[in-house]
């Protein structure tokens, strides 16, 4: 009987330049140790790039690995969310050009969690109200959140169309 892996992850590229692709190929497989083939697609919203989404299991922990050799290539907006099948702690990362990397720990239901020195450290550097919001929602991932919804929406409604085309 075979061990079942304790991490498991999914990595979804929402756009990149083509020129990318196998570069993106290539860091995703030496951080998860296996060649992989991801299989792309258009990108609806900005037709000049692709999108893929790749779902993995390692004996590791390495979203943080490929987050990190992702976010060298500035043109990529992804998102890969991690889970520890033993204990179901959740990690998600996510990217875009002009907001960077930013990283959030995530309950069952996928909600992002600001533990406790998270939530001491906002309001110690939130002298204003107007800086204490700023600050919850950068710890939040709200940006990130909002600059990615349209790449999903159109990533997903794409597909819809692919597939109700092929049918």
């Amino acid at each position: 009987m075979s061990k079942s892996l304790p991490y498991a992850g999914r990595i979804l590229i929402y756009s990149t330049p083509a020129a990318l692709t196998q570069h993106i190929e290539w860091a995703i497989s030496q951080k998860l140790g296996q060649v992989i083939t991801l299989k792309w697609v258009n990108q609806p919203l900005n037709p000049a790039t692709l999108a893929m989404e790749f779902e993995y299991q390692h004996q590791n922990p390495v979203a943080d690995q490929i987050a990190t050799a992702l976010k060298g290539w500035h043109y990529i907006r992804f998102e890969i969310t991690q889970i520890n099948k033993n204990t179901n702690d959740a990690v998600l990362y996510r990217a875009t050009p002009d907001l960077g990397l930013h990283q959030a720990s995530l309950s069952s239901n996928g909600d992002v969690v600001l533990n406790e020195n998270q939530v001491n450290t906002i309001l110690k550097n939130s002298i204003t109200h107007d800086r204490l919001i700023n600050n919850l929602e950068n710890a939040l991932g709200n940006q990130w959140e909002a600059e990615l919804e349209p790449y999903r929406l159109a990533l997903a409604l794409g597909m819809k169309d692919i597939v109700s085309k092929s049918g």
